[in-house]
């Protein structure tokens, strides 16, 4: 049987900046029993593209793990808007993974690795703004994720609000399960997605959460939050086509997609043939 390639492997055509940071790990959160937010804390600041991952190289651990980092670059540099002695970080959502060995470290007890100092390198080429593409022409901006595949789209999201930078119209489309009691808190990143949309019912920015499994039953009444619609269903072609506005402006529309194999390569596909879109305006992240 061949073993699974690792993370540098697999992405070894990337581009990939030369430098090695240290970063401290400084904090946890637990977001649900599978996931957990980690705060890495830097020395200076760093620079990096909303979108892009971190190789992150652990001291006892032969090989680097890939993580998509979470947060925006702004965080990640010497000052910050909203604080004033800002010290830069890192943040990475990490999903609960026994057989990954760089991410069952990471699932340790706090009190084992907590003040780590690890190295991590910036890396990938799913990013904002889209290459290739005149970010002034891009008139609305479909990010359509699906689980963990929320996190490079979620530094995506933060990014343009923080900038003042969000395109004319925004659809962000979540695809996620939820177990039977679980909470929407307990939903990777809702509590950040109820911040980042508007509820003025005017706004050209909308997200859509679409949810299966057994908690979906728990969101039917009432399930609306703001602007956040909540679907207890699939995500449906239906829904991308919306997604993407009518034909005529679509060649304004640039849509970026992350999530599991089968769900990317489908949306993709649907997007890239859809009337007026082309298809090197649809971006997908894929770390299979």
């Amino acid at each position: 049987m061949t073993s699974r390639s690792s993370h540098t492997e697999r992405t070894a055509a990337q581009p990939r900046q030369s430098s090695l940071h240290p970063a401290t790990l400084s904090s946890i959160r637990l977001i649900n029993p599978r996931i957990r937010l980690l705060k890495l804390v830097l020395p200076y600041a760093i620079n990096f593209l909303p979108g892009q991952w971190l190789d992150v190289h652990i001291p006892t651990l032969p090989k680097a793990g890939g993580f998509t980092i979470t947060s925006t670059p702004g965080q990640a540099s010497s000052t910050h808007k909203d604080q004033p002695t800002h010290q830069p970080y890192l943040e990475l959502a990490i999903q609960k993974s026994p057989a990954n060995p760089p991410a069952a470290w990471l699932w340790r007890p706090e009190y084992e690795i907590l003040g780590s100092e690890l190295k991590v390198r910036v890396g990938g080429n799913f990013v904002w703004p889209p290459p290739n593409i005149d970010v002034g022409r891009v008139k609305r901006l479909v990010l359509i994720a699906g689980g963990v595949g929320i996190n490079p789209l979620i530094s995506v999201l933060t990014h343009l609000r923080e900038t003042h930078s969000l395109p004319e119209t925004v659809r962000f489309l979540y695809a996620t399960k939820m177990d039977y009691g679980q909470k929407p808190e307990e939903v990777l990143f809702w509590p950040r997605l109820v911040r980042c949309f508007p509820g003025d019912g005017l706004s050209t920015e909308r997200m859509e959460l679409f949810v299966t499994g057994e908690g979906a039953a728990w969101l039917r009444p009432g399930a609306r939050s703001r602007d956040l619609g909540v679907r207890c269903r699939r995500m449906e072609r239906e829904d991308l086509m919306d997604a993407l506005g009518p034909v005529e402006s679509r060649h304004g529309a640039v849509a970026y997609v992350c999530g599991p194999a089968g769900m990317t390569d489908e949306i993709v596909g649907v997007l890239k043939e859809a009337e007026g879109m082309s298809g090197y305006r649809v971006l997908c992240e894929k770390w299979w």
